[in-house]
């Protein structure tokens, strides 16, 4: 198999991983301590940054990741590694449109210098939300190496 497709595929799946992480771990906690309409504008301008690349290095890591799978084959180890990878990354996106991307949309609307009651709650759903999808792509990238490692 070529080694560079191998690279190209751990390279979205360790970009989305990692965008995920400085979210979470990064921008999260600092969201955490602003005040409502820091909040709302800091989060309007990490929407704008993020909401084009994610799709990209989310989408391209499962499609790697399903790629994989059927070059390795799926009966083999790095098969089925990569499978599982996969089956995480589909977990990342499933979860991601009903419920942060929503959020994000919702958010994007509000007046930063009168959000709706009940942002506090918008907010905290949406790290909830993003801490699982997170929680799921962590375990996908890393049996992606292993499933890379594994293959020779």
């Amino acid at each position: 198999m070529e080694k560079s497709f191998v690279l190209i595929v751990l390279l979205f799946a360790a970009l989305a991983t990692g965008g995920l992480i400085v979210n979470w771990i990064g921008l999260g906690r600092v969201m955490s301590r602003l005040s409502v309409s820091a909040y709302v504008e800091f989060h309007q301008h990490t929407n704008h940054t993020f909401d084009p690349y994610m799709p990209i290095v989310v989408v391209g890591a499962l499609a790697g990741g399903i790629d994989l799978a059927v070059r390795y084959g799926i009966h083999s180890i790095s098969g089925q590694l990569a499978a599982a990878g996969a089956v995480c990354y589909a977990l990342v996106l499933t979860m991601t449109l009903p419920t942060n991307l929503r959020i994000n949309h919702q958010i994007e609307s509000w007046s930063i210098q009168n959000p709706p009651q009940g942002w506090a709650q918008t907010g905290a759903r949406w790290i909830r939300f993003h801490v699982i999808r997170t929680l799921f792509s962590v375990p996908a990238f890393a049996v992606y190496v292993l499933a890379a490692m594994s293959s020779r």
